[in-house]
């Protein structure tokens, strides 16, 4: 209990009741303040699940921590209303508010040496290192040759966090970033880029590095040149996050330093952001380890997979992709590459075209290093796609094994159909597939990264190469052709992964594809036709079902929005009985309420007043100052007649328009409410808190009016002075499923879009605002704004898709007021 809240209280009850009733009405109106706030949080937090919205895990603490403030300013509004009575309503917002947290909280944080762990030292169990490395010193010696080399740890990672104080920088950056909006990639990505460029590295952990490198050195008996790779936890697991990140090649000793932080700050690429946020992991759980080893001179590299990925009869070959010289413009797409078949038997069923120049590997080398690649998949029990390189003495390397990415199914659960094309002129056949699916839309055709922010939705995007950095544009296209490339790339791994039907080796594409023009790119076939495919295109986000930020975010919304608190008269409304924050929430605005509605005491005019009503719904009427006329609130009932309120004349003007229907027995809302939140027993008839109540005064209203489970705010300001008038409504709730729900905020979107409000949308929950208005424009939207809500007590249950929406809206503008299925 606050005890100067008490001692004040009471000061001004007995001594000041006016100033007391001032006080309560100003704490009312701080805790509705914080209401609307906690629903418009609480709904966006929602949103997150039902619309499968993307955002970082920092974004998801800071909000919630916005809402928690909210929900703390509800229950200190209502202490100071009624101080003494609900204080134990702290105790459980501090429970809920730390079970969250708990849940929603990044993994413990380890920053303590050893940083650095040499390949040949390094055992699976090591927690801080990422799979790139383990699976190298797993293979290494007994299973075939890789590069020395040593890598550097998570918790060296975190403790360059640490020494230069970048996790609340970061974290800052990240709660505001917006994954699907190339611009909020684009700065957020600068920020954090720049911060950790301007890092500088704990000289323990540069010491560390540095020994190590000398080890190196020593060994191989001279100056080593050394490529720095990410190693990130989770990456090669079941996220390739290919390509996403940097590695610096041809590195010596004093340039490691420069390119540790390099590969750190490759990290918040706007690439690697949006896949990351995408995949539905934390920024705390991909530590980016970094694995440093050897050059390898290479003659010849590539990428091999051991099974193919195309529905072929060449489905279980392995599959070699080669070029000469490094393997960077295989695997970012930039060029072509020769391609092997090589079958259990060890027999080349398929060879690459003959070029100039030769073959670049003999037969012998093909099958050495399908091998090699057979017993790596023996070795992990799966398919692999590995990096590969054989040097200038004619020594296969093994550079990168990680678990080959398929698209789901491997095999179609049943035979594939013909597609259905409005047109059906092939345009290109035989194309290499490298992620399979159908996908129909206008072609749009990148020549630079700057076109990525142009691209319309449902494109299907036209490129020369398939570069990594293309991933960004993923949930806005329905497939990808691309002239260069193959199915190694790493984009191909990006597109399988998303389920992005993708195509490459398409020769003139970028040329004989019209910008604008409708296609459909089959990616069973290797084919693209002209017009448009019967087969809808799926939704490019993929699932995070199973992901770290779903099922967090799952957790942690128990404590947040269910409602056990439905009923205002139950023996459960009390603090002991909030099981949620959403319940706190609940509580403190019954109780706020009602308490602002018992204040007055007979003879100061100042109680709160029942409308005397031709319709079936109980609204209670709050004077602030000349919104009743003088003495009329004597009376138990107040006839409309009474009533100074502008705003509130305009508002029941349309509600008891007499094409609103609310004789209809459905329509008993109080009644309902009551019986129905009572448990089946109806209680006294005089029973506030099932009611509508409004604060009014003669240019002013504050209505929070209530149809069953729908629950309407509408503040308004009417008076002769436009600059200070405006309408602002909140509208959420619903006895129909989320979709239905959705259908009907629509339809209000819609209709009040075309009466001039601003909207916006929030999964179920709406609000909408007018400012400024002329006093007689506004009082005619109040009076249609009326005959709005009027219309849509059930509408949620009525309508069914988009289609009807738009029909509805027409006939509300004809006239029509009543939507119920008995209307």
């Amino acid at each position: 209990m606050h005890l100067n809240s008490l001692f004040k209280h009471w000061s001004y009850r007995i001594l000041a009741p006016g100033t007391l009733l001032r006080e309560r009405y100003e704490a009312l109106k701080r805790l509705l303040e914080a209401d609307i706030l906690c629903h418009e949080q609480m709904a966006q937090l929602q949103e997150l699940l039902h619309r499968d919205t993307r955002v970082d895990f920092a974004c998801i603490r800071w909000r919630f921590k916005q809402f928690s403030r909210q929900v703390a300013l509800m229950i200190d509004s209502l202490e100071a209303m009624d101080p003494g009575n609900y204080s134990s309503l702290r105790s459980y917002h501090k429970k809920f508010d730390f079970y969250t947290r708990f849940l929603l909280a990044p993994p413990k944080i380890e920053f303590s040496p050893p940083f650095v762990v040499p390949l040949d030292e390094l055992f699976q169990e090591h927690q801080l290192i990422g799979k790139k490395a383990k699976h190298l010193a797993a293979l290494s010696g007994a299973i075939c040759k890789v590069p020395q080399g040593f890598a550097i740890s998570g918790s060296g990672y975190y403790y360059l966090f640490e020494y230069n104080n970048l996790r609340g920088v970061v974290n800052q950056h990240l709660a505001t970033l917006e994954p699907d909006s190339l611009p909020s990639l684009a700065r957020t990505s600068e920020k954090i880029t720049d911060a950790v460029l301007q890092a500088k590295i704990p000289p323990v952990l540069l010491d560390e590095v540095l020994a190590c490198y000398d080890r190196l050195q020593a060994r191989a008996g001279g100056p080593v040149k050394v490529a720095v790779r990410s190693n990130a936890i989770n990456e090669d697991d079941h996220c390739s996050f290919a390509g996403q990140y940097l590695s610096r090649l041809n590195v010596s000793r004093g340039e490691i330093g420069r390119a540790y932080l390099d590969v750190v700050a490759s990290k918040y690429s706007p690439e690697a952001l949006f896949y990351r946020v995408n995949r539905g992991f934390g920024d705390e759980e991909t530590a980016m380890s970094v694995l440093i080893m050897e050059m390898v001179s290479a003659k010849v590299s590539g990428v091999l997979y051991t099974c193919g990925i195309e529905p072929d009869s060449y489905r279980d070959c392995a599959h070699l992709h080669a070029v000469s010289g490094q393997g960077e413009k295989l695997v970012g797409g930039e060029s072509s590459a020769h391609h092997w078949a090589v079958n259990r038997n060890s027999e080349i069923v398929l060879r690459p075209e003959r070029r100039n120049g030769g073959e670049l590997l003999s037969d012998h080398q093909v099958r050495a290093v399908a091998g090699a690649g057979m017993a790596i998949e023996n070795y992990f029990q799966c398919p692999q796609d590995i990096e590969w390189a054989i040097n200038r003495e004619q020594e296969l390397y093994i550079l990168q094994a990680r678990t080959l990415q398929l698209s789901l199914p491997v095999e179609p659960t049943e035979p594939k159909k013909e597609l259905s094309i409005d047109s059906g002129v092939l345009l290109f056949d035989d194309c290499r597939i490298g992620s399979p699916g159908v996908g129909s839309g206008r072609v749009y055709i990148v020549r630079s990264s700057t076109d990525l922010s142009e691209i319309p939705d449902k494109a299907v995007l036209v490129s020369r190469n398939a570069s990594p950095h293309l991933v960004k544009a993923v949930n806005r296209i329905s497939a990808l052709i691309s002239e260069h490339g193959t199915p190694a790339s790493h984009f191909a791994t990006i597109a399988r992964e998303f389920g992005l039907p993708f195509i490459c080796n398409v020769a003139g594409a970028t040329d004989r594809l019209r910008p604008g023009s409708m296609v459909t790119v089959d990616g069973f076939r290797g084919a693209v036709y002209q017009g448009e495919t019967a087969v809808p295109t799926p939704s490019r986000h993929v699932s995070q079902s199973a992901a770290p930020y779903q099922k967090a975010v799952t957790q942690a919304m128990k404590f947040i929005t269910p409602l056990e608190l439905v009923d205002p008269g139950a023996d459960n409304f009390t603090p002991e009985g909030c099981r949620s924050m959403h319940d706190i929430i609940r509580f403190c605005h019954e109780k706020a309420i009602l308490s602002m509605f018992t204040t007055g005491r007979p003879g100061t005019g100042r109680s709160a007043s029942r409308l005397k009503s031709d319709i079936l719904l109980d609204v209670y009427l709050f004077d602030v100052g000349g919104g009743i006329e003088t003495g009329a609130n004597k009376d138990e009932e107040i006839p409309l007649c009474a009533v100074n309120s502008e705003p509130f004349q305009a508002i029941w003007k349309g509600l008891t328009h007499c094409d609103v229907q609310w004789k209809h027995k459905p329509f008993d809302w109080t009644a309902y409410d009551r019986i129905e939140l009572s448990g089946g027993v109806p209680p006294k008839k005089d029973d506030f808190t099932f009611a509508s109540y409004a604060v009014i005064g003669a240019d002013y209203l504050h209505f929070n009016l209530r149809f069953g489970y729908h629950f309407t705010i509408v503040d308004v300001m009417c008076g002769e002075n436009s600059a200070q008038n405006h309408c602002m409504l909140r509208f959420a709730g619903g006895g129909g499923d989320f979709g239905h729900r959705c259908l009907r905020i629509h339809f209000i979107a819609k209709v009040l879009d075309r009466l001039e409000f601003q909207v916006e949308l929030k999964g179920d929950l709406l609000e909408a605002k007018i400012q400024g208005a002329d006093k007689h424009r506004l009082w005619w939207q109040l009076d249609m704004l009326g005959r709005l809500l009027g219309a849509t007590k059930l509408m949620d249950m009525v309508l069914e898709d988009d289609e009807m929406v738009d029909r509805c809206v027409t006939d509300f503008f004809n006239g029509r007021y009543s939507f119920s299925k008995e209307g």
